[in-house]
């Protein structure tokens, strides 16, 4: 009753005039839709409206009465809308009296035959479409806090019906019969004169059919406005999950430069650490210093001086898995031949077996693995190594043939000492070993093989001497090993060969540690065994060993990058909740650029696994271009299905149309596999919009609804903000980016506004919360003028005082005629060669 629509009764005194009404302290009017004395309304009326105009969202489909929601100065809105529905035979046959009355009364008067015919033709469409005849009644009742806003809101009503060819009713002296007429249930006191016939179709496309978003009934939600700005609770996860509306949590965002992109991501992250979130950000341009500094996160920059290191060869037996060694070799081939270049088949078998062979020794260092597997299975692990069955055959015909002892083998005498044995058996090693004769196209390894064999049984004593007795003398006839070979009875001699080798190779191919430096080391061992096989060998065209090594240098101990994937993490980068790597600094490197944002996101995947019982995000900015590769493609694809799993989820930020039109992996990796996208202001993308639309399988009513942001009339009375687009699933909603000055200055990605906060951090010891309220408090002093505290500071290089203050404000008077304060103090400041504070003391003295 009081135009208050609260839960608390408000009771106040009406007091009724012809033109409005008085209730408490509002001024209240009505207005009818329907002039008793000349109904004026459209012949023809459609379902809905379009915005109109020349702009983005000319063609956006809008309700009849959209005008309603960009009013302004109102305290309430009340639009009444009722249909009574009458006997339809009975007002059909009045009608059809009617009509034939005025078709007898036709010759009279030419009105009484166009009567006649509308008549007939809403007889005709009602037997045709099957439609009701109603009895409609639409008026509004609105009130304000002074009568001169309640007259501007009528003005405001009356034009805008007017443009809709309703002309309202001017009587105003029912006012108080109107407004007890819109209280619910009571509107069977309205009177004949108050409705109008109509068909079913017609009444409703006066119905008012937009509706306010509402707050989303979820635990988990950020905080944003609705288009009139009005907060909302927006749940972008768990709710969709739940109803089915998304399958994953990942996003992808999409604006143009300028769209209040990183604004939004910063919002966004600021609320998901409100919760139980770990965020990891991968960031080109320092968008989220002033959140990191905020939240208390980790701001990790990259620089020549301490680049940013991981060792990715790191892994536990249990986390050994074809995803892994996926993301290592492709790793080793980016380094090698750059992001851009494919790995042929050939290029793939021989990493995969090179990584799959490195891990393997690492992990049966020491053991006597071998001891329990079969033949058949020594056989296919010596495969890895490129060694065969006809390899140990040769090895037995060798070792049954071979008449040479072990002192023969070594050149020495039999009863050499034991530092003799050392020296001569080093020496051959060394000669014989596989790294030194990469170039010897002559070279058998199984020469190295006897030697190390030699060496290690005589240089211990306890092996020495069993050999001394039982093996000095190895004599076998040809016959027997043809017999032998031709059975296939893979006998003892067999067995000790096969053992024989692999101990071999364990003490060759040994891996201590795992590292990129380890990894080098033991390719470059690996490598020529695995490449010079005489059964299968292969060429420096199909794989360039010498190139290889070469490439990978740079990574090794000593080269120019050499700690990058050598030294691990900082372990409690692991228990931090917000972490920013900040990699500016080497996106113009082709060759660094990928990797960096690789080993960030393997860090990513392994904070995922240890935090189980905490909600993850990577936001990965323009960074994501680095690695948006054929080779990479994988690895994006395994990195997004896997998050699902951890409770995580991956977004990835871009600004550049060309970045996503044709990107195969764009569309393969990321975004078939985001249910959420995030679009900003894309009216700068509008004459190519139809290329992201079928990219993100956008249908025209979703198209209509994102040329909508920022282009409708909502921006009176609000602080700045942004709006954006949020598809979950098939549909989405646009809503607004409306934050606290306190928030704008923390998320800002001004550099003069983010170098003023600085200096204000700075001062207070870095904390940020007091900075922003001193800033804040500053600004007031200087009546809210952020600009002009921005400009002080930046001059000032530290917080203003009162005597800024007062100098500005002086210095404004003085020049009341310049177009710019600033560039004249600055221009004043460089002439004369004096500081900021002389320039002050200098005004300061004159005065």
């Amino acid at each position: 009753m009081a135009m208050h629509f609260t839960d608390v009764p408000n009771l106040n005194n009406i007091s009724a005039t012809d033109e409005y009404l008085k209730i408490g302290r509002q001024w209240v009017r009505g207005i009818s839709f329907v002039d008793v004395e000349d109904i004026q309304l459209p012949n023809e009326i459609e379902t809905y409206s379009t915005i109109g105009g020349s702009g983005a969202a000319a063609s956006t489909a809008v309700d009849n009465f959209s005008f309603i929601n960009e009013m302004e100065d109102y305290t309430t809105v009340v639009y009444n809308q009722i249909i009574s529905i009458p006997n339809q035979t009975q007002r059909q046959r009045d009608l059809d009296k009617r009509q034939r009355k005025l078709q007898g009364l036709a010759q009279n008067s030419p009105s009484n035959a166009i009567n006649a015919e509308e008549i007939a033709t809403l007889l005709h469409n009602i037997a045709i479409d099957g439609q009701l005849i109603v009895d409609a009644h639409f008026s509004m009742v609105y009130s304000a806090d002074s009568f001169e806003k309640l007259d501007k809101l009528h003005s405001l009503i009356d034009s805008k019906l007017f443009m809709k060819g309703i002309v309202t009713s001017k009587r105003a002296t029912n006012q108080l019969e109107l407004f007890r007429c819109s209280l619910p249930g009571n509107a069977a006191e309205l009177r004949d004169y108050d409705l109008f016939m109509t068909t079913s179709e017609a009444a409703i496309s006066f119905f008012f059919k937009e509706s306010y978003p509402v707050n989303e009934p979820s635990p988990f939600y950020l905080r944003f406005t609705d288009r009139q700005g009005v907060p909302l609770k927006i749940d972008p996860c768990d709710l969709p999950m739940k109803t089915g509306r998304i399958n994953n949590r990942n996003k992808f965002v999409l604006g143009p430069s300028g769209s209040g992109k990183s604004f939004l991501m910063n919002n966004i992250v600021e609320q998901y650490l409100t919760y139980n979130y770990d965020v990891v950000i991968v960031d080109t341009g320092d968008s989220y210093s002033g959140t990191c500094k905020y939240k208390g996160g980790r701001y990790i920059q990259y620089t020549e001086e301490k680049p940013i290191t991981m060792n990715p060869f790191i892994m536990s037996k249990e986390e050994f898995n074809i995803e892994k060694i996926e993301f290592l070799t492709n790793l080793i081939f980016l380094i090698w031949k750059g992001a851009d270049a494919t790995m042929n088949n050939t290029e793939k078998s021989i990493l995969d077996n090179t990584m799959m062979a490195y891990y393997q020794q690492y992990f049966t260092a020491n053991s006597a693995w071998y001891e329990s597997k079969t033949d058949e299975e020594l056989l296919i692990y010596l495969d890895k190594f490129n060694i065969h069955e006809d390899d140990i055959y040769d090895d037995v015909d060798y070792l049954l043939n071979d008449n040479s002892t072990y002192y023969d083998i070594l050149g020495i005498p039999i009863d050499s000492p034991t530092d003799v044995i050392r020296k001569q058996g080093r020496k051959l090693i060394t000669e014989y070993h596989p790294d030194n004769n990469k170039q010897n196209s002559n070279y058998n390894p199984d020469v190295f093989f006897r030697i190390l064999e030699a060496y290690q049984t005589l240089n211990d004593e306890e092996k020495r001497s069993e050999y001394n007795q039982n093996a000095l003398i190895l004599i076998s006839p040809n016959e027997v090993i043809k017999l032998y070979k031709a059975s296939g009875d893979k006998s003892e001699h067999f067995r000790k060969a096969l053992i024989k080798r692999i101990m071999a190779l364990q003490e060759t191919l040994k891996v201590q540690e795992l590292s990129f430096n380890s990894f080098y080391d033991f390719a470059s061992s690996f490598l020529p065994i695995y490449l010079n096989n005489k059964k299968h060998p292969v060429n420096d065209r199909e794989f360039n060993l010498r190139n290889f090594q070469f490439v990978l240098k740079d990574f090794y101990k000593g080269g120019r990058y050499g700690t990058t994937l050598n030294e691990s993490a900082d372990n409690t980068l692991f228990e931090e909740p917000f972490i920013v790597f900040e990699i500016d600094n080497v996106k113009d490197n082709p060759k660094l650029f990928p990797i960096v944002t690789l080993i960030i996101m393997d860090t990513f995947i392994q904070k995922m696994r240890l935090r189980k019982d905490r909600r993850k995000a990577l936001i990965i900015e323009e960074a994501w271009k680095a690695i948006a590769s054929k080779l990479m493609g994988g690895y994006i694809l395994y990195l997004y299905k896997t998050v699902r799993k951890f409770w995580g989820e991956a977004v990835v930020v871009t600004q550049e149309l060309d970045d996503i039109i044709g990107n195969a992996v764009v569309k393969d990796s990321i975004i078939n596999n985001s249910d959420t996208f995030i679009l900003l202001d894309q009216t700068k993308f509008k004459d190519n919009f139809d290329k992201i639309a079928s990219l993100l399988s956008l249908n025209q009513i979703e198209q209509n609804k994102i040329f909508t942001i920022n282009n409708l009339n909502n921006k009176n009375g609000r602080a700045r903000f942004k709006e954006f687009y949020l598809k979950r699933g098939s549909v989405g909603e646009v809503y607004g980016n409306e934050v606290s000055l306190e928030q704008y200055l923390t998320y800002t990605t001004e550099k003069p506004e983010k170098s003023a906060i600085e200096y204000y951090a700075n001062n207070i010891d870095g904390d940020y919360d007091k900075a922003l309220m001193r800033f804040v408090d500053d600004a007031n002093k200087l009546g809210k003028n952020i600009d002009a505290l921005v400009q002080l500071t930046n001059l000032n290089k530290k917080p203003i005082s009162d005597s800024v203050i007062s100098f500005y404000e002086n210095y404004r008077l003085r020049n009341s005629k310049s177009n710019n304060l600033f560039r004249d103090m600055q221009s004043e400041m460089e002439d004369k060669k004096i500081t900021f504070d002389e320039l002050i003391n200098k005004y300061s003295n004159a005065s």
